[in-house]
């Protein structure tokens, strides 16, 4: 059933790509905020037939990168045809508002969801920041409107433990920045093997700008997610629920999408061994998912991978709480690919429900944010070219303590910066 199920919606899905165009994806999304501050609308149409077809084949990608591709291009195109915006700027505002407002009713985090619209822009930390309040504004709007539409709560969904955390020691948070580094080094290492399967299907021809091989393309990466998922079955959809499953150690047959649920070698994740191959198996199919020109958000699958090596580690420190050990090693994982240090840790403590972890997995997901800031994943996630003086990849030179600052006016002190800087008279610069 599982291949069945997975090839026939796969080549659905390479047939949309082919004869709809071609959808975009997230770096693309990025990129098109910092040139143009917002995406075309025509990539909407099919990206809503790519990202159902490859959800629905149970790939290793999840519906929250669609829904930012969608709502950006609509929120832009309402921005400009509507209330007839043409200033850049405000432009891109109302594209992180549509942003905000997807992935808020998504994940049902207003604050959490809304930040990481922003931050997913850059590689180190939120740069947009005068769109912020703009933007969870947009975010809480959506959560009710969505959600009160929809029947859906807001709450938690995953219960970790039977008792949720009611304090913590303060060395916890070293021990979640030692997770987060842990899952820096697992990021790094998915990334690295990633960067060489794409070289593999671009060496067979397959990654060509016109879609003509969307189909074989898609048949290939489709045989990697099948049989990783009939050998581990915990490895198919995009995790959101699987994650549940994964954290609590529960059988496969919990699994809610997928059946049979047991694969062929009725594979659990009961060891310490079975969670190693768990974690790095739903990482083999994100990869595969993605290579293979699926459509969708690697967010949900990144928290279950880490799920899984988290309850490893539990096998290695038996007093190592799982709920700080599932979500440390989520964030720090995710971190390192989207670079969301602050949106990721609100959205894991929030579904999880537990509040007195979030120090540990803010401690997880910035040291993951430091150990890999040399080292992006997304290359469209770029510095703002208005203030990336401030930030550290600069590569020009930066004023230093030592070099002579601008009077300030009112005082007696007139030390000016030298003439050479403005190639003129220290008075004539301080005029202008």
């Amino acid at each position: 059933w599982i291949p069945l199920a997975t090839f026939t919606l796969s080549i659905c899905c390479g047939l949309s790509i082919y004869y709809l165009g071609e959808p975009g994806d997230l770096a693309y999304t990025i990129q098109c905020i910092h040139e143009q501050g917002y995406k075309g609308t025509h990539h909407v149409i099919p990206m809503i037939f790519a990202s159902q077809f490859s959800i629905l084949a149970g790939a290793s990608l999840g519906p929250e990168a669609p829904l930012v591709a969608i709502c950006a291009a609509s929120a832009g195109f309402v921005s400009r045809r509507v209330f007839r915006q043409t200033n850049r700027n405000v432009v891109r505002k109302h594209t992180f508002m549509g942003m905000a407002g997807a992935l808020a009713a998504f994940f049902g985090a207003p604050l959490g969801g809304s930040l990481f619209a922003l931050e997913v822009a850059s590689r180190f930390g939120l740069e947009y920041f005068e769109h912020m309040m703009e933007s969870i504004f947009a975010g809480e709007v959506c959560v009710v409107v969505f959600r009160s539409l929809a029947g859906l709560p807001l709450g938690q969904i995953w219960h970790i433990t039977p008792t949720r955390i009611l304090e913590t020691e303060p060395s916890t948070i070293l021990v979640g920045a030692a997770i987060g580094l842990l899952g820096a080094g697992v990021a790094f290492l998915w990334a690295n093997f990633h960067w060489r399967l794409m070289d593999l299907f671009c060496g067979l021809g397959l990654l060509d700008d016109a879609n003509v091989y969307a189909v074989p393309r898609i048949l290939l990466g489709a045989c990697g997610v099948v049989v990783i998922g009939m050998l581990v079955p915990q490895t198919m959809s995009w995790g959101e629920w699987e994650f549940g499953v994964i954290a609590t150690l529960s059988p496969a047959s919990k699994l809610p999408h997928i059946w049979p649920t047991t694969g062929l070698l009725g594979f659990e994740a009961d060891s310490l061994q079975n969670c190693l191959i768990l974690g790095f198996c739903k990482l083999l199919a994100i990869s595969f998912s993605v290579a293979g020109g699926y459509r969708g958000g690697f967010i949900f699958p990144f928290f279950a991978a880490g799920a899984a090596f988290g309850r490893a580690l539990c096998f290695v420190f038996p007093t190592l709480s799982p709920v700080i050990a599932t979500l440390c090693f989520a964030a720090g994982i995710n971190v390192a690919i989207t670079r969301t240090a602050l949106a990721t840790s609100l959205i894991l403590a929030f579904l999880a429900g537990e509040q007195f972890a979030l120090p540990a997995v803010i401690a997880a997901s910035v040291v993951s944010l430091f150990a890999t800031g040399y080292v992006p994943f997304i290359k469209s996630q770029l510095a703002r070219s208005d203030i990336d003086f401030s930030l550290y990849y600069r590569e020009k030179r930066q004023p230093q303590v030592h070099d002579h600052v601008p009077p300030i006016i009112g005082t007696k002190m007139m030390t000016t910066y030298p003439s050479v800087i403005y190639n003129e008279q220290p008075s004539v610069a301080m005029s202008k």
